[in-house]
């Protein structure tokens, strides 16, 4: 390589710089590749030049990579992506919802019906009621007397100003019943019945309804008070055929249910 064409290399790459580090190291290079060494001085000054201009690269580049740095993305504000590996928290479905696995409003199931907690119907006579305490105020009176159509079974009710007292429904193949305490014969509408007897209880002065009632429903056709004598009260109910039936108490208020089946 001739030293001529070197030199105006290393001029031409210092004058294409921007910005010098330094006005007295740029003053210093142009002495260092200007002046003419002696002879046996050459190649260590040759070498102590291109560790300077090596220098001054390295710094003009730091210079220009901070000044054209590319900025760095900014994000909206109220946009921020969470951090590299962070776990995102995911929505928890309403309840209700396929994804939930539960059921609808809350969850919880409903209530059964207050027919699952009521007994079956049948054939055969059944009894029930409480029994009279000792030293009682005497017969519990009858308060109401009513008859009804629901699905699937005809309802007769007794209502009570007391805990219900015992009672017995018997089923019997005909509408034909006795009075108490006359004895004398009833007939009542359909072809079967149900006489009811309730013990300790009394329906004079306190029920003021019809003794003889006709509603005329599917089964239950008739219903009428047979007696009603010495703390005891009986019913019949005329049936339109031989039906299963269930007797059982509700309370609030106390009253004994007796539901023919259709």
């Amino acid at each position: 390589m001739q030293r001529r064409p070197f030199r105006d290399e290393l001029r031409d790459a210092f004058e294409a710089m921007s910005e010098p580090a330094h006005p007295a190291l740029a003053s210093r290079i142009h002495e260092e590749i200007w002046s003419r060494p002696a002879p046996g001085a050459r190649i260590p000054r040759l070498a102590a030049v291109l560790a300077v201009l090596v220098a001054v690269i390295v710094v003009v580049g730091l210079v220009l990579i901070g000044r054209h740095a590319i900025p760095g993305t900014t994000v909206p504000a109220g946009q921020g992506a969470p951090p590299s590996g962070a776990v995102t928290a995911q929505p928890t479905p309403p309840v209700g919802s396929p994804a939930s696995g539960t059921s609808p409003s809350g969850a919880t199931s409903p209530a059964p019906s207050a027919a699952a907690n009521l007994p079956g119907f049948s054939c055969a006579a059944q009894s029930g009621g409480t029994a009279p305490a000792a030293g009682g105020t005497g017969p519990v009176p009858v308060t109401g007397v009513r008859t009804g159509a629901q699905s699937g079974f005809d309802r007769f009710v007794i209502e009570f100003n007391g805990s219900v007292p015992q009672y017995e429904v018997k089923p019997q193949t005909s509408a034909r019943f006795v009075q108490d305490p006359s004895g004398l014969s009833a007939t009542l509408d359909g072809l079967a019945g149900l006489r009811v007897t309730v013990h300790n209880a009394q329906s004079h002065g306190s029920y003021s309804g019809a003794t003889d009632q006709r509603p005329a429903l599917n089964e239950l056709r008739e219903a009428r008070q047979l007696g009603d004598f010495e703390g005891v009260v009986t019913w019949g109910l005329g049936l339109t055929k031989t039906s299963c039936f269930r007797a059982y108490v509700l309370t609030g208020p106390s009253r004994l249910v007796i539901d023919v089946q259709q």
